[in-house]
This record gives C-alpha cells, structure tokens and sequence, in this order.
C-alpha cells in the first residue's frame, strides 16, 4: 500500500489531521490518473467559497425569530398573568363580600330573635275569647256565646 492509499484510508476514517488533509488533497489533485477522489476533492474545492455576509444574514435571521418568540412568548405570559390576578382579586373580594353578607345577616337574625323574646315578654298573655263576634257594624253586633 503506498503512502497516498494510507492517507486515503486513514481520511475515510475520519482520523486526518487538517495540515493531513491539505497534503493529501494536494497529491490527489496533482496525480495524472482519473478517480473518484480527484473528482471529490475538486468538487469540494470549488463549493468551499460561501457568499460574503451569508453567516451575518443567518444568524441574523435566527437572532430575529428568537426574539419574535420571546416577545410572543413574553406578551402570552403577561396576558395570562394580569387573568390571573384578576381572577385572583374577584375571589378575594367575592369571597369577602359573601362573608360579610353571612355576618350582617348572622347579625340580623340574632337581632330579630332579641326583639322576637322582647316582644313576648311585654305583651300579655291573650284572653281566650268565650264570646265569638261575627258582624260588627255602626248599628248592629252579632255575637255568639
């Protein structure tokens, strides 16, 4: 195997150094028989110039959607934030006017049966009627005994 082939072999691999690489593909090109490799390499040769400015305008494209999904992602998040603390806030606040509804009306029932207990004891204690009026007019009474 000569020295050429073992490059070859050894670049296959992947194991070539870079100043490798460049030796190689300088005995590849310059040898005076046709193959594969020699088509390869000058294929390659020839695609190695990438257009000046390529990268910046890629990177930033990329750089450009990044923050177009952040602002997205951002106004999403505070959109669901502010829900949030609104829902947050009517809770608290209807939870405190239910309980200050349950407290005044606790309150009025305490009072109700207060007066209720006050009541009956200021009032006498009704007379059965042993007479039962019927009619009661200006001029006539209709009572039963």
């Amino acid at each position: 195997m000569t020295h050429q082939e073992n490059m070859l072999d050894k670049y296959y691999r992947g194991e070539t150094s870079l100043e490798e690489e460049k030796e190689l593909k300088a005995a590849v090109s310059e040898s005076k028989t046709k193959s594969a490799e020699k088509d390869i390499f000058s294929f390659y040769q020839k695609e190695v110039k990438v257009p000046d400015g390529l990268e910046d305008d890629l990177f930033a494209g990329i750089e450009k959607q990044a923050v177009k999904k952040k602002s997205i992602r951002m106004h999403f998040y505070s959109v669901i934030s502010a829900a949030a603390v609104v829902l947050i806030v009517l809770t608290v606040f209807l939870d405190v006017r239910n309980k200050k509804q349950t407290k005044l009306e606790d309150q009025f029932f305490v009072m109700e049966q207060a007066l209720f207990q006050v009541s009956e004891s200021l009032q006498p204690e009704p007379v059965p009627d042993e007479m039962l009026i019927l009619w009661v007019d200006d001029d006539v009474e209709i009572i039963i005994n």
